[in-house]
This record gives structure tokens, C-alpha cells and sequence, in this order.
């Protein structure tokens, strides 16, 4: 080979070790990250909360849904419901690991998509798995202009080891919030039923120093939050009632809103 070619593209990180951040960060932090869909907005449905209560409060929702596809984007992340937490207390009672837990429970998170793209399929609304969705999101809303996806993060094996027990520390609201981030969406908003929703707007600091359990999303969630790129903020609303995801959509102030 002629030495008129280098053997190494130019980089500034070629020669430098990734683990000393000190030396990285003047060069990580040079250009601002781009956001790869700027308009897309990102709905989560609670597995126990939402889709567990069935037709009565799917429904509804199903049709607001409908109605805000003519809008900018939707991507529609569907969480793990009362089926997930029985595989879940077999598992343990199993001794499976976390990493094994984290795969048993993603799949109810998956079944839960496939019921929500099936009532929305004659908008031409799909179900996209987490390859799909994380190489292939953008053709499939020029197609349709909304998608459903399983919420669950895909570490499955790769799971973190919980710092309590084993059940899988990343869940739903995790999964979503960083798949939010990484398409640089314009908004994050989380359903739940009406206790699952602050009495007004809070900081993710003060959610992490409240009462354990008391929080709207996973604690993992709102750690993220503190150090997300794009999504800096998201909405809790009261899925159950008629009208709020139609006006949280549409930049009501409805629920709560919780700020890095």
C-alpha cells in the first residue's frame, strides 16, 4: 500500500482512553447533538395503569390517538402490566436472575403493543420492534405517521444489577425516556390513572427525595432525566379521563409537569 494514504481517519479520540472523561470531554462536548426528529412526540401507556383497565379506558384513548395522527408524529410506547409482575413473582421464586427477569418481562410489554397497534392498523399504525424502532422509525412514519413500540428497554441479559433485590431496575418509563432522547423528540408524556399523577409540577430532585414508591415514573427514570440531552422535560397526565392526552398534545398544561 502507497504511504500517500494514512492508515488512521483523523480523530481527535483515536489515541485517547475513553475512561478518563477528564480527557474526553473537550472533545464530546465541542458540537451540540443533534435532534434526529425534532417533531416527534412521544406518548407511554401504562401497562397496569392504562391498558390493564381495558376497553373502558383504552378506548377512548384509541380514538384521541386517532384523531391527534393528522398532527406531528406520534411514537406510542406501551409498558408491562399485572401479567409482567406474575411472571415476575415465578421467576424469583425461580431464583432466575435479573437479566432473565428483565426478557419474561419486556414480552408482556410487547403483547400489550401488539394490542394497540391492532386497533389503530386501519390508519396503517404498526407494531415496531426494538431493532425496527431504533434503525427504522423514520420511514415508518413517513408511512403512517405514528408507530407503537414496546416501552421496555431492550438490555434484556444485559440488564443492570439491581441495587435491591432482582427485580430489573430500567422498566417502561426508563425505556421510553431514553428512546425519547435519542430521536431528540419535542415531548415525553407518561398515562396513568388519577393517583398515579402529582398534585402539581415537580423537579426530578424532588421526586428522588420524597417518600420511596411516591414518584410518578421509576426512580432509573428520573435519574436519566437529570442527564438527558434533548428531553428535559415530561408530562404526567390522568390518562382516564377524556380529553387530557388530546390537550397535553396540544401543549395544555394538563398534569404534571417534571423538569431535570
Amino acid at each position: 500500500m502507497s504511504g500517500t494514504y494514512p492508515k488512521d481517519v483523523e480523530s481527535a479520540l483515536a489515541r485517547q482512553t475513553l475512561l478518563d472523561r477528564d480527557r474526553v470531554r473537550p472533545v464530546d462536548q465541542q458540537r451540540p447533538v443533534i435532534r434526529m426528529l425534532p417533531a416527534l412526540r412521544v406518548v407511554v401507556l401504562g401497562g397496569r395503569s392504562i391498558i390493564d383497565r381495558g376497553r373502558d379506558v383504552l378506548l377512548p384513548l384509541v380514538e384521541e390517538i386517532r384523531t391527534a395522527l393528522d398532527g406531528d408524529p406520534l411514537l406510542i410506547c406501551t409498558g408491562a402490566g399485572i401479567r409482567a409482575r406474575h411472571v415476575l413473582g415465578v421467576g424469583m421464586d425461580l431464583g432466575l436472575p435479573t437479566g432473565a427477569l428483565a426478557e419474561l418481562a419486556g414480552r408482556e410489554a410487547e403483547q400489550n403493543g401488539h394490542l394497540v397497534a391492532a386497533l389503530l392498523a386501519d390508519r396503517g399504525v404498526a407494531y415496531l420492534g426494538h431493532d425496527t424502532v431504533a434503525h427504522q422509525l423514520p420511514v415508518h412514519l413517513a408511512a403512517s405517521n405514528a408507530a407503537v413500540t414496546n416501552g421496555y428497554p431492550p438490555f434484556g441479559v444485559h440488564e443492570f444489577p439491581a441495587g435491591t433485590g432482582k427485580i430489573p431496575p430500567h422498566r417502561t418509563d426508563t425505556g421510553a425516556l431514553l428512546l425519547a432522547d435519542a430521536w431528540g423528540a419535542a415531548s415525553l408524556t407518561y398515562l396513568r390513572d388519577g393517583d398515579g399523577v402529582p398534585a402539581a409540577d415537580r423537579t426530578a430532585a424532588e421526586l428522588l427525595a420524597g417518600p420511596a414508591g411516591a414518584a410518578p415514573v421509576d426512580v432509573e427514570a428520573l435519574q436519566t432525566l437529570r442527564r438527558t440531552k434533548h428531553v428535559r422535560s415530561f408530562r404526567v397526565i390522568d390518562g382516564t379521563t377524556p380529553g387530557n392526552l388530546t390537550g397535553a398534545l396540544a401543549g395544555t398544561p394538563v398534569g404534571a409537569l417534571v423538569t431535570a
